[in-house]
C-alpha cells in the first residue's frame, strides 16, 4: 500500500510566502463528488515546509474531502514515493462550509522552484462551486473512488480524466530556506493566460519567474498569478460571456473588491504589477472611470506592497472609441501615474504592430487578436525592469 506520513508541525516563527495561486471564483460544479482529485502544482518558490490553502468562498452547501495529501511528481499523474498527509488542526477529513477558507497545518516536504507538486484528495461528499477555471495545467480526476490509499505504482490507472481547471485548492505556501518575496501579476485573462501553451508555463508572470530565476541571487522571487478570466476592474461579471455559454459571474468580482480578500490577503507578497481594465474598456467604461479605480487600487495595496506599479493596456479588440479611451489611460500611465505607481511597465508598445497601433503585432498574437501568444507573452515579461523590483533580501 502507498504510504501517507503525518505531519503537523508547530507554526514556525520564519515568514510564510505564497509559492503558488489561483483567485477563488465561482464556477459551474463539475461532477466531482465521489471522485479523487489530483490536482498538480508548479512551484514557483522554494522550501522545506509548505502549507494548502483550500477556499469554498462561492460554496452553495459544505464540501467534505478526505485523505488530503501533497507529493512530488514523477510525471503525468504519476508521484515519486513518499505522499505525505495534509492535515487541518490535526485532521485529514475537513469539511468546508460556504463561504469558508481554510490554511493547513505545516507539513514537511522539501520543494524548489518551478518544480511540481500534486495535491490528491478524495471529493467525499457535496459540489465544488469554488475554483479556477484557467489552469493551464493538465491535473487528473478517478473514475468513481477513493484511490488515495493505492500503491502508486497502479494509481494512475485510475484517474482516466483530465481537467486544466482548479477545484478547491486557492494557495500554496512555502517557508524559504533562505529570505524570499514575492511579486504579484494583477490583471484579466492576457495575465492568467489564455492563449499560451498548455502545460508550458508560458504567461507573461510564467515568463518573469523563468527571468527572475536565471537572474538568481537576491533578484529571485517568487511570482504569483492573480490573474481572472474576463475580469473588470470597476464592475462584477461580464453579461456577454452568456453568448458564448459561461454564466457572468464566471468574470469574478471586480478587481477592486478583489483587493482585500485576494490581493492583500497572499502571504509575503512586496510587489504588485498592475495589467488590469482591457474589459472595462470593451463594456464603456471611461479612461476617467479607469484611472480614479487605477489609483485607488495604488492607495489601497500600499498598506502591504513596498512597490505597485503599473502596466499598460495591450491594443486588439477594441473599437475606435474605445481604443481613444486606451490611449487616454496609457498615457497616464506612462506620464502621470507617479504619484501613485512606482514605475510604469510597457507591454502596449512590446506587443502593438508596426503597421497598425491599434492591433497585437500578428507574430505575438495567439489568433484572437485579444491575447498574445507565448513569444507575446515572452515580450511582455521582457518589458518589466526586474532591476526595479524589490527582490529578496540576501
Amino acid at each position: 500500500m502507498a504510504s501517507i506520513e503525518p505531519e503537523n508541525k508547530a507554526e514556525p516563527k520564519n515568514n510564510w510566502v505564497a509559492a503558488w495561486y489561483a483567485p477563488p471564483l465561482a464556477v459551474i460544479a463539475a461532477d466531482l463528488t465521489g471522485r479523487t482529485l489530483r490536482q498538480i502544482i508548479r512551484m514557483q518558490g522554494g522550501g522545506s515546509q509548505i502549507r494548502v490553502g483550500l477556499s469554498n468562498r462561492y460554496g452553495q452547501a459544505p464540501v467534505t474531502i478526505s485523505s488530503i495529501s501533497a507529493a512530488h511528481v514523477l510525471n503525468g499523474p504519476n508521484l515519486h514515493p513518499g505522499a505525505k498527509a495534509v492535515l487541518f488542526k490535526g485532521e485529514n477529513t475537513l469539511t468546508l462550509h460556504p463561504g469558508q477558507e481554510i490554511t493547513s497545518d505545516p507539513l514537511e516536504l522539501q520543494v524548489t522552484v518551478g518544480s511540481d507538486i500534486a495535491i490528491t484528495f478524495y471529493v467525499k461528499k457535496g459540489d465544488c462551486h469554488t475554483g479556477h477555471p484557467v489552469g493551464l495545467q493538465t491535473s487528473y480526476i478517478s473514475k468513481l473512488g477513493d484511490f488515495t490509499k493505492l500503491p502508486e505504482e497502479i494509481a494512475p490507472a485510475f484517474y482516466p480524466l483530465i481537467t486544466t481547471a482548479r477545484w478547491l485548492i486557492s494557495r500554496v505556501d512555502v517557508l524559504p530556506d533562505s529570505p524570499l518575496n514575492a511579486v504579484v501579476a494583477f490583471g484579466s485573462s492576457v495575465t492568467d493566460g489564455v492563449g499560451s501553451t498548455l502545460d508550458a508555463h508560458r504567461s507573461w508572470p510564467g515568463y518573469l519567474a523563468q527571468r527572475l530565476a536565471k537572474a538568481g541571487g537576491t533578484r529571485l522571487m517568487s511570482v504569483i498569478n492573480a490573474g481572472v478570466s474576463g475580469n473588470q476592474l470597476t464592475n462584477d461579471n461580464i453579461s456577454e460571456l452568456a453568448a458564448f455559454g459561461f454564466p457572468s459571474f464566471m468574470a469574478g468580482e471586480a478587481g477592486l473588491k478583489r483587493l482585500e480578500w485576494d490581493l492583500l490577503a497572499i502571504p509575503g507578497a512586496t510587489d504588485l504589477i498592475v495589467h488590469i481594465a482591457s474589459n472595462d474598456l470593451r463594456m464603456g467604461v471611461s479612461s476617467e472611470t479607469i484611472i480614479t479605480a487605477l489609483k485607488e487600487v495604488a492607495d489601497r495595496t500600499r498598506q502591504k506592497y513596498k512597490k505597485v506599479f503599473g502596466a499598460t493596456i495591450l491594443p486588439g479588440g477594441y473599437t475606435t472609441e474605445q481604443n481613444l479611451e486606451r490611449h487616454r489611460v496609457n498615457h497616464w500611465l506612462l506620464e502621470e501615474s507617479s504619484p501613485w505607481y512606482d514605475a510604469p511597465f510597457d507591454f502596449a508598445t512590446a506587443l502593438r504592430s508596426e503597421n497598425d497601433e491599434a492591433l497585437v503585432d500578428p507574430t505575438y498574437d495567439s489568433g484572437d487578436g485579444v491575447h498574445p501568444n507565448d513569444r507575446g507573452y515572452e515580450q511582455m515579461a521582457a518589458a518589466v525592469n526586474i532591476n526595479l523590483l524589490s527582490g529578496s533580501p540576501g
